[in-house]
Protein backbone atom coordinates (compact mmCIF):
# COMPACT_ATOMS: atom_id res chain seq x y z
CA UNK A 1 0.00 0.00 0.00
CA UNK A 2 1.38 3.48 -0.95
CA UNK A 3 2.15 5.59 2.66
CA UNK A 4 0.44 8.39 3.60
CA UNK A 5 1.62 11.80 2.83
CA UNK A 6 1.02 14.63 3.94
CA UNK A 7 3.70 17.52 2.45
CA UNK A 8 6.06 17.38 -0.10
CA UNK A 9 9.45 19.30 -0.11
CA UNK A 10 12.07 19.38 -3.01
CA UNK A 11 15.41 21.33 -2.49
CA UNK A 12 18.15 21.88 -5.16
CA UNK A 13 20.75 22.09 -2.51
CA UNK A 14 24.46 20.04 -3.39
CA UNK A 15 24.41 16.28 -2.54
CA UNK A 16 26.09 16.01 1.19
CA UNK A 17 29.19 13.75 0.46
CA UNK A 18 31.14 12.59 -2.39
CA UNK A 19 28.78 11.30 -5.16
CA UNK A 20 26.36 9.58 -2.74
CA UNK A 21 22.75 11.08 -3.43
CA UNK A 22 19.15 9.01 -3.40
CA UNK A 23 16.83 10.52 -5.94
CA UNK A 24 13.84 10.70 -3.23
CA UNK A 25 13.36 9.91 0.22
CA UNK A 26 10.19 9.29 2.43
CA UNK A 27 10.62 11.45 5.99
CA UNK A 28 8.44 9.83 8.94
CA UNK A 29 8.79 11.61 11.94
CA UNK A 30 6.76 8.89 13.88
CA UNK A 31 4.52 10.87 16.45
CA UNK A 32 4.98 7.44 18.32
CA UNK A 33 6.72 6.62 21.09
CA UNK A 34 6.92 2.83 20.44
CA UNK A 35 8.41 0.48 23.33
CA UNK A 36 12.09 -1.32 22.17
CA UNK A 37 11.12 -4.29 20.42
CA UNK A 38 8.30 -2.23 18.58
CA UNK A 39 10.68 -0.05 17.53
CA UNK A 40 12.90 -2.66 16.15
CA UNK A 41 10.00 -4.62 13.98
CA UNK A 42 9.16 -0.38 12.42
CA UNK A 43 12.88 0.04 11.56
CA UNK A 44 12.92 -3.69 9.57
CA UNK A 45 9.76 -3.06 7.77
CA UNK A 46 10.72 0.00 6.61
CA UNK A 47 13.50 -1.93 4.86
CA UNK A 48 11.02 -3.85 3.08
CA UNK A 49 9.82 -0.86 1.72
CA UNK A 50 10.97 -0.20 -2.37
CA UNK A 51 12.04 2.73 -1.21
CA UNK A 52 14.04 4.78 0.96
CA UNK A 53 13.00 6.47 4.44
CA UNK A 54 14.67 8.28 6.98
CA UNK A 55 12.14 7.42 10.23
CA UNK A 56 12.59 9.77 13.69
CA UNK A 57 11.74 8.38 16.74
CA UNK A 58 11.74 8.15 20.72
CA UNK A 59 11.08 5.39 23.06
CA UNK A 60 8.02 4.32 25.04
CA UNK A 61 10.18 2.66 28.05
CA UNK A 62 13.73 3.56 29.52
CA UNK A 63 15.61 1.22 26.99
CA UNK A 64 19.16 0.29 26.44
CA UNK A 65 19.78 -1.02 23.08
CA UNK A 66 23.23 -3.84 22.13
CA UNK A 67 24.55 -4.67 19.20
CA UNK A 68 23.35 -8.33 17.42
CA UNK A 69 26.55 -10.00 19.23
CA UNK A 70 26.71 -7.92 22.27
CA UNK A 71 25.06 -9.42 25.50
CA UNK A 72 22.09 -7.99 27.96
CA UNK A 73 24.17 -8.38 30.39
CA UNK A 74 27.62 -6.53 29.16
CA UNK A 75 24.36 -3.53 28.74
CA UNK A 76 23.24 -4.31 31.96
CA UNK A 77 26.38 -3.85 33.51
CA UNK A 78 27.25 -0.81 31.57
CA UNK A 79 24.19 1.61 32.19
CA UNK A 80 22.14 0.17 35.06
CA UNK A 81 18.38 0.65 35.82
CA UNK A 82 16.62 0.90 32.33
CA UNK A 83 13.04 -1.06 32.26
CA UNK A 84 14.46 -2.80 29.01
CA UNK A 85 17.43 -4.42 27.09
CA UNK A 86 17.03 -4.38 23.38
CA UNK A 87 19.35 -6.56 21.08
CA UNK A 88 19.25 -4.39 17.98
CA UNK A 89 19.67 -6.39 14.54
CA UNK A 90 22.41 -4.03 13.40
CA UNK A 91 25.85 -4.04 14.61
CA UNK A 92 27.77 -0.83 16.68
CA UNK A 93 27.93 -1.00 20.68
CA UNK A 94 25.49 -0.23 23.51
CA UNK A 95 23.47 2.74 23.65
CA UNK A 96 20.86 4.17 26.22
CA UNK A 97 18.28 5.62 24.75
CA UNK A 98 16.97 7.38 27.94
CA UNK A 99 18.97 10.31 26.25
CA UNK A 100 18.93 11.36 22.71
CA UNK A 101 17.56 11.87 19.37
CA UNK A 102 17.32 8.24 17.82
CA UNK A 103 16.78 8.03 14.01
CA UNK A 104 16.75 5.23 11.11
CA UNK A 105 17.58 5.29 7.39
CA UNK A 106 16.78 2.10 5.05
CA UNK A 107 17.83 2.19 1.65
CA UNK A 108 16.31 -0.78 -0.47
CA UNK A 109 18.39 -2.80 -2.49
CA UNK A 110 19.86 -1.36 -6.02
CA UNK A 111 18.06 -2.82 -9.43
CA UNK A 112 19.97 -5.62 -10.78
CA UNK A 113 21.26 -3.54 -13.26
CA UNK A 114 22.65 -1.05 -11.27
CA UNK A 115 25.93 -1.23 -8.85
CA UNK A 116 25.70 -1.74 -5.03
CA UNK A 117 25.64 0.94 -2.18
CA UNK A 118 29.01 2.06 -1.14
CA UNK A 119 30.59 -0.02 1.55
CA UNK A 120 30.16 0.46 4.94
CA UNK A 121 32.95 2.86 5.92
CA UNK A 122 32.16 4.73 3.02
CA UNK A 123 28.01 4.80 3.25
CA UNK A 124 28.79 5.68 7.10
CA UNK A 125 31.11 8.74 5.67
CA UNK A 126 28.57 9.80 3.51
CA UNK A 127 25.07 9.82 5.49
CA UNK A 128 27.10 10.96 8.66
CA UNK A 129 28.17 14.17 6.69
CA UNK A 130 24.86 14.72 5.73
CA UNK A 131 24.27 15.14 9.55
CA UNK A 132 26.75 17.08 10.50
CA UNK A 133 25.97 19.43 8.07
CA UNK A 134 22.33 19.10 8.99
CA UNK A 135 23.73 19.82 12.46
CA UNK A 136 26.00 22.45 11.73
CA UNK A 137 23.04 24.43 10.35
CA UNK A 138 20.96 23.96 13.61
CA UNK A 139 23.44 25.63 15.67
CA UNK A 140 25.66 22.82 16.27
CA UNK A 141 29.24 22.92 16.54
CA UNK A 142 31.00 19.73 15.11
CA UNK A 143 32.63 18.11 12.65
CA UNK A 144 33.59 14.24 11.56
CA UNK A 145 36.59 12.21 13.33
CA UNK A 146 39.12 11.73 11.29
CA UNK A 147 40.31 8.29 13.05
CA UNK A 148 39.19 6.21 15.54
CA UNK A 149 39.97 7.32 19.50
CA UNK A 150 41.14 4.72 21.57
CA UNK A 151 38.33 2.74 22.75
CA UNK A 152 36.32 3.32 25.63
CA UNK A 153 35.00 -0.16 26.17
CA UNK A 154 31.57 -1.52 24.53
CA UNK A 155 29.54 1.78 25.73
CA UNK A 156 29.28 3.42 22.06
CA UNK A 157 29.56 7.03 23.54
CA UNK A 158 32.79 6.13 25.23
CA UNK A 159 34.39 4.74 22.00
CA UNK A 160 33.92 7.18 18.79
CA UNK A 161 35.00 5.62 15.36
CA UNK A 162 36.64 7.46 12.23
CA UNK A 163 33.37 9.36 10.81
CA UNK A 164 30.89 9.33 13.99
CA UNK A 165 30.51 13.02 14.37
CA UNK A 166 31.98 15.15 17.41
CA UNK A 167 32.11 18.91 19.05
CA UNK A 168 35.38 20.73 19.02
CA UNK A 169 36.53 19.16 22.12
CA UNK A 170 36.25 15.60 20.02
CA UNK A 171 33.30 14.51 22.34
CA UNK A 172 31.38 12.25 20.29
CA UNK A 173 27.57 13.76 19.66
CA UNK A 174 26.36 11.07 16.86
CA UNK A 175 27.30 8.05 16.08
CA UNK A 176 25.35 4.66 14.30
CA UNK A 177 25.01 0.95 13.66
CA UNK A 178 24.65 -1.11 10.11
CA UNK A 179 22.93 -4.13 8.41
CA UNK A 180 23.53 -5.02 5.16
CA UNK A 181 20.42 -7.65 4.15
CA UNK A 182 20.53 -8.90 0.73
CA UNK A 183 21.65 -5.79 -0.95
CA UNK A 184 19.74 -3.34 1.42
CA UNK A 185 20.92 -0.89 4.07
CA UNK A 186 19.67 -0.59 7.59
CA UNK A 187 21.39 2.93 9.79
CA UNK A 188 20.34 3.08 12.98
CA UNK A 189 22.10 6.08 14.70
CA UNK A 190 21.60 8.25 17.31
CA UNK A 191 22.74 11.84 17.89
CA UNK A 192 23.43 13.15 22.23
CA UNK A 193 24.62 15.67 24.23
CA UNK A 194 23.21 18.40 21.48
CA UNK A 195 20.11 20.61 21.27
CA UNK A 196 19.74 21.19 17.46
CA UNK A 197 17.05 24.22 16.58
CA UNK A 198 14.10 23.11 14.72
CA UNK A 199 14.27 22.08 11.23
CA UNK A 200 17.45 19.59 11.36
CA UNK A 201 15.22 17.13 10.28
CA UNK A 202 14.14 18.25 6.67
CA UNK A 203 17.79 19.46 6.40
CA UNK A 204 18.96 16.23 7.01
CA UNK A 205 16.50 14.46 4.90
CA UNK A 206 17.17 17.18 1.91
CA UNK A 207 21.11 16.54 2.16
CA UNK A 208 20.53 13.12 1.09
CA UNK A 209 17.47 13.49 -1.21
CA UNK A 210 16.51 16.41 -3.43
CA UNK A 211 12.87 15.73 -3.02
CA UNK A 212 11.49 14.45 0.60
CA UNK A 213 7.72 13.02 1.26
CA UNK A 214 6.74 14.20 4.73
CA UNK A 215 5.00 11.20 6.64
CA UNK A 216 3.14 12.15 10.10
CA UNK A 217 0.75 9.59 10.15
CA UNK A 218 1.42 7.04 13.10
CA UNK A 219 0.26 4.28 10.55
CA UNK A 220 2.57 5.19 7.36
CA UNK A 221 0.47 2.05 5.56
CA UNK A 222 -2.67 0.96 5.63
CA UNK A 223 -1.34 -2.94 7.01
CA UNK A 224 1.41 -1.60 9.14
CA UNK A 225 0.01 -2.09 12.36
CA UNK A 226 -0.60 -5.70 11.79
CA UNK A 227 2.65 -6.15 9.98
CA UNK A 228 3.89 -4.86 13.00
CA UNK A 229 2.40 -7.05 15.47
CA UNK A 230 3.07 -10.12 13.57
CA UNK A 231 6.91 -9.38 13.12
CA UNK A 232 6.90 -8.36 17.04
CA UNK A 233 5.41 -11.95 17.67
CA UNK A 234 7.06 -14.09 15.40
CA UNK A 235 10.54 -12.50 15.89
CA UNK A 236 11.43 -9.68 18.51
CA UNK A 237 9.54 -11.38 20.95
CA UNK A 238 10.62 -15.10 20.30
CA UNK A 239 12.47 -17.11 22.66
CA UNK A 240 14.97 -17.15 19.55
CA UNK A 241 15.72 -13.56 19.51
CA UNK A 242 16.19 -13.11 23.61
CA UNK A 243 18.91 -16.17 22.83
CA UNK A 244 22.28 -14.65 22.66
CA UNK A 245 24.43 -17.90 21.98
CA UNK A 246 23.73 -17.82 18.07
CA UNK A 247 25.55 -21.39 18.17
CA UNK A 248 28.21 -20.26 19.62
CA UNK A 249 28.67 -18.93 23.05
CA UNK A 250 26.88 -19.52 26.11
CA UNK A 251 23.95 -16.86 26.37
CA UNK A 252 24.02 -13.98 28.77
CA UNK A 253 22.64 -14.76 32.83
CA UNK A 254 20.57 -12.04 34.13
Amino acid sequence: MRPSVQQTFSSAESGAVGEFRLPQLRLWVDPVARGGYENMATDELLLRQPEPWLRIYGWRDACVSFGYFDSALTARSIFPGASHYIRRWTGGGIVDHRHGITYTLTLPAPPADAPPHPQASVLYEHIHGALAHALQKAGVDCTLLAHDAPSGGRACWASPVMSDIVDSGGHKLAGAGQRRFRGAILHQGLIQQCSPHPGWKIDFAHMLAPVVNIVNDATPWLSFDAELQELCTKKYLSPAWEDESHGRRKPSVL
